[in-house]
C-alpha cells in the first residue's frame, strides 16, 4: 500500500508514523529510496545516491538516527538560471511553476526573486512525486525554497519492509555550508547531547553577536538583511570578529569544545545572554538540556520561565517541572 494512503488520517502527517532507524537499516533504506526517485526521474537518476545526496548531522554516526537529512547542492536540481529546461527535466511543467512563483510573489517580504522560484519548483515537485511515488510521500505544505520533508519505509538489508517509516529531508543549498551548519560529532553513549544542541548553541552565540545564522542560506546581519557570509571560515571569523576572539571550524564540530571556548573567552555578560537564548530555544525543542548546563537551567527556570514541556521522559530535570 502506498504511504500516502496510510497517511492521510489529519493532523500532521508524520505523526505516529516514523520511529527512530537503526544505523544498519540507512544504508538498504537509501538504496531503496534513490532507486524509486531514479524510477520516477529517469532523467536525473545520475544524482540519485550519496555522493551527490550527502547525509548530514548525525545520521549514522549513533545506533539509532531519529531522520535522515541529505544535503544536495542547489545546481544539482537546477541550472543556475533556474531555467524552464532545467524544470522540464524533472517532469515538472514550468508555466505551473511560474504560476505558483507569482502566487508566492504577492505574499511575499523578503524572500529573493530566486528563493521565491526555488520554493515554487520544490512545491511543484512534491506534487509529482505525491502523484508517481510507490512508497515515498512528501509534506506539501512545509515545503520552503530549501527544504522538502519525506516519508519513506525503512528497509533492512534483506529488502525486507520494518513496519514503520524514516523521516527523509532534503536541505537544499552549497553544499560546503550544509555540511557545516549541520555538523554533528560523535558523541559518547552516555552523554545526552545531539548534533541540535552544537547547531543551536552556535545560532544563540550569533544572535549575541547582531548576526542571523541560517542552516541553509548562511549568515546574514540582523539590522541591515546582508548576507555576509556563506562560508563556514568566513561566517566563524565574522563571528569571532565580533565576540573578540578567534573560533576555529575544529572548535565548532564539538557542543563541549564549543560552549568550553565560549565559556572561557566571551565576555560574561554576553556569555550569560547566549546561556539565556540558548535555554529558551531549547525549551521549545523536543530535546533534553546539554548535561554541562542542566545547573544553570535550574537556576533560571523561573527567571526565562522555563517549562520543559518538551524534555524527554529521562531527563534528569524533569523533577523541577
Amino acid at each position: 500500500m502506498k504511504i500516502l494512503e496510510i497517511l492521510t488520517e489529519g493532523g500532521n502527517v508524520f505523526a505516529g508514523k516514523t520511529m527512530g532507524i537503526k544505523r544498519e537499516d540507512i544504508k538498504p533504506t537509501l538504496d531503496a529510496y534513490f532507486a524509486e526517485l531514479k524510477q520516477i526521474f529517469p532523467k536525473k537518476a545520475a544524482i540519485f545516491n550519496e555522493t551527490n545526496f550527502v547525509a548530514l548531522g548525525s545520521v549514522g554516526k549513533k545506533d539509532v538516527s531519529g531522520d535522515i537529512d541529505l544535503g544536495v547542492s542547489a545546481t544539482d536540481l537546477l541550472d543556475k538560471e533556474m531555467s524552464d529546461a532545467s524544470i522540464a527535466s524533472w517532469g515538472v511543467d514550468p508555466k505551473a511553476v511560474a504560476q505558483e512563483f507569482e502566487a508566492l510573489k504577492k505574499r511575499a517580504r523578503t524572500s529573493t526573486p530566486e528563493q521565491l522560484r526555488m520554493k515554487a519548483f520544490l512545491k511543484l515537485l512534491t506534487l509529482y512525486i505525491n502523484g508517481h511515488a510507490p512508497s515515498l510521500y512528501c509534506d506539501e505544505k512545509k515545503v520552503t525554497d530549501g527544504n522538502i520533508f519525506g516519508l519513506f519505509p525503512q528497509i533492512n538489508a534483506q529488502g525486507e519492509k520494518l513496519g514503520a517509516g524514516v523521516q527523509i529531508d532534503w536541505m537544499i543549498g552549497d553544499l560546503n555550508w550544509l555540511k557545516f551548519s549541520y555538523h554533528s560529532a560523535a558523541y559518547p553513549k552516555e552523554s545526552n547531547v545531539k548534533g541540535l544542541h552544537r547547531t543551536q548553541l552556535m545560532l544563540a552565540a550569533f544572535q549575541v553577536a547582531h548576526l542571523s545564522f541560517n542552516h541553509v542560506n548562511g549568515v546574514k546581519d540582523k539590522e541591515t538583511g546582508e548576507v555576509l557570509a556563506r562560508d563556514p571560515d568566513m561566517a566563524l571569523k565574522i563571528l569571532g570578529d565580533r565576540l573578540g576572539f578567534k573560533i576555529t571550524q575544529s572548535d565548532a564540530e564539538d557542543y563541549y569544545k564549543l560552549h568550553k571556548l565560549f565559556k572561557m573567552k566571551m565576555r560574561p555578560a554576553d556569555y550569560d545572554t547566549m546561556v539565556n537564548i540558548y535555554l529558551k530555544i531549547l525549551d521549545s525543542t523536543r530535546a533534553d538540556i546539554p548535561d554541562d548546563l542542566q545547573d544553570e537551567w535550574r537556576a533560571r527556570q523561573d527567571k526565562l520561565g522555563l517549562t520543559g514541556k518538551f524534555l524527554p521522559d529521562n531527563s534528569a530535570l524533569k523533577v523541577h517541572q
